[in-house]
């Protein structure tokens, strides 16, 4: 009895929770509009690449740089518009993150193109590869119009993850290997301190997430000069600084760089 009672309130907590995510898609997805071609194009990627007994490359490229070519013109057609916040203020939309967003799409299309004789060389699975390249710029484009710090760390993780998986693609190659572990090392690392400096924040602002509110919590709770402050920001800097790998954090990008360099160029 109790089992069925349990049963009965766990599929009513998410039939709420999937209300609620589909109310908040239904009425504030155009403002993610681009964001939502680059899904169906990895959702129709890894369909075709499942059913499908010949592995056209042609086809999966095309797919690609379609739904990229897609996403910048939608993104486009969204250019001067008011900025907006969407879903209860964890994303925002505005000329000056579309300009970012717009680079990032530029950035994957091209890479695309370019891509495609270092696959030919190194004979791997093209699906995984365009998958990775799609889902790390879905990741860069939701970064660029965070407004919270929930979705300010999980941007730059899907990010993360998909670079670990590219600086590894090659996984016959020893040297390979070795740059996927020391780049999923530091990122971890770097992602725990940057974390705990979010955590710092959060509580001196009063537990907020927002930016703005944490803004408004930071001034109400006279703790903008606090050294609480110092130390979020000193953790937030130095877990930024490994993810970007700026001086004095570059120490791990040189091997990195060397284990996923063009096999036509090794000696």
């Amino acid at each position: 009895m109790i089992w069925h009672v349990q049963n009965e309130n766990f599929i009513l907590d998410s039939t709420r929770i999937f209300m609620k995510a589909f109310h908040l898609l239904f009425f504030h997805g155009s403002f993610i509009f681009p964001e939502c071609i680059l899904i169906f194009g990895l959702i129709l990627l890894l369909m075709i690449d499942s059913t499908s007994d010949q592995k056209d490359r042609p086809w999966f490229y095309s797919i690609s740089a379609t739904s990229l070519v897609i996403s910048i013109t939608a993104l486009l057609f969204r250019w001067r518009e008011e900025p907006r916040i969407s879903f209860s203020g964890n994303f925002q939309t505005n000329n000056f993150n579309e300009i970012f967003q717009f680079l990032i799409l530029l950035c994957s299309t091209l890479c695309i193109p370019l891509s495609v004789e270092y696959i030919e060389c190194t004979e791997m699975a093209i699906t995984e590869f365009l998958l990775f390249v799609l889902t790390a710029t879905l990741g860069g484009m939701f970064l660029c119009g965070a407004n919270d710090l929930i979705t300010i760390f999980v941007a730059p993780e899907c990010f993360s993850f998909c670079s670990y998986l590219l600086s590894g693609y090659t996984k016959r190659d020893v040297r390979s290997n070795e740059a996927t572990m020391k780049y999923l090392l530091m990122g971890g690392a770097s992602s725990s301190i940057l974390v705990h400096g979010f955590s710092w924040l959060y509580g001196s602002s009063g537990g907020e997430i927002e930016l703005q509110e944490i803004v408004n919590g930071l001034i109400n709770t006279q703790m903008y000069n606090s050294s609480g402050i110092s130390i979020a920001l000193i953790f937030i800097t130095v877990g930024i600084g490994f993810k970007l790998s700026p001086a004095p954090f570059h120490q791990w990008t040189p091997d990195v760089y060397e284990g996923v360099r063009n096999p036509l160029f090794r000696l």
